[in-house]
């Protein structure tokens, strides 16, 4: 008989009676002995992400509780227990959503909350608004250049996020043209094109105008007829937004755009070992797969519907130049 799948306590080392303070501190030790620059692997990197969505957020982890067969604040089971937690183990799902359902159409609530007696962390004009930034336009010398590609491939991005995902995602927030401090060894500056933040997810976008032809992925390298293709330095981009926004599970895309406008092109190959839905770090789609893999994305996470502003300033921020 194989054993059971961890609990979601299991997975970050705890108890059920674990303080938010020993949730925290035991995410972050999980995180850096699983990070794939420690010898971990990524797999294993997002199911401690995943944990910590949960159990940080106190009616995700209430939820998971009662689906445990705790009831809250005791570290007791009830009758329910044997039954109900085969199944409210890593394959955590969403309290309240069925499989498949489309929560992401429902309307944005802000975190923390604001009332009259307590003003918004960030203006209300900004809270409110979708789509921040833009992308960074080439100099002079840089036009006609790879630079040049990658802005066109940036608008097409934006003005495809707009289309097929933001219009039905009041809670989505896309930030563009950012400019941040690489938190890892390498140091410097990075320049990211896009988050697209929602809920306790978040997605580092990076765009590219790609030549004719197949390409494959596999998980490491992206290669078109036998050359290998550069996705500059966007997994250094996924763990600085990690390290710097732990409360979110934090995954990379890098988009081929075809230059035929047709989104399904170019033909993206990936190994039967590597799963397009799988939480890698880094995943590649073409304009016609994007949205389709981003609203899996974020709707597997918790609360879809929540802006988190103290997370949304922090982007924007990045984002003035």
């Amino acid at each position: 008989m194989s054993p059971s799948p961890k609990t979601l306590y299991e997975v970050l080392g705890l108890t059920p009676t674990a303080t938010t303070e020993q949730i925290k501190a035991a995410y972050r030790r999980a995180a850096r002995a699983t990070h794939p620059d420690a010898g971990g692997s990524s797999e294993t990197f997002h199911v401690v992400a995943e944990a910590y969505e949960v159990l940080s957020n106190p009616q995700q982890k209430a939820a998971y509780d009662l689906s445990l067969g705790r009831r809250p604040g005791t570290g007791q089971g009830g009758p329910a227990a044997g039954g109900a937690a085969a199944r409210a183990r890593t394959g955590y799902q969403r309290a309240g959503s069925a499989p498949g359902e489309d929560a992401l159409d429902t309307p944005p609530r802000f975190v923390p909350d604001f009332s009259p007696d307590s003003p918004p962390v960030l203006p209300l004009a900004l809270a409110g608004q979708q789509i921040h930034g833009s992308p960074r336009r080439p100099g002079f010398f840089s036009r006609l250049g790879s630079a040049a590609a990658r802005y066109d491939g940036e608008n097409l991005t934006i003005g495809l996020l707009q289309r097929t995902l933001l219009e039905d995602y009041p809670a989505g927030r896309l930030v563009n043209g950012l400019h941040m401090p690489d938190r890892s060894p390498r140091g410097g500056n990075l320049d990211v094109g896009h988050v697209l933040l929602g809920g306790y997810r978040m997605a580092v976008l990076e765009s590219q105008m790609a030549s004719s032809g197949n390409y494959s992925w596999d998980g490491r390298h992206l290669r078109s007829r036998g050359r290998e293709v550069s996705i500059g330095r966007l997994p250094d981009a996924v763990r600085t937004l990690q390290d710097r926004f732990p409360e979110c599970n934090v995954s990379g895309w890098v988009i081929l755009h075809s230059p035929n406008g047709n989104p399904f092109e170019p033909v993206v190959d990936y190994p039967p070992s590597l799963s397009r839905s799988s939480p890698a770090m880094v995943h590649v789609a073409n304009a016609g797969t994007l949205q389709r893999e981003l609203r899996r994305f974020f709707n597997d996470g918790p609360q879809p519907n929540v802006v988190q502003l103290p997370v949304l300033g922090g982007l924007i921020d990045a984002s003035v130049r």
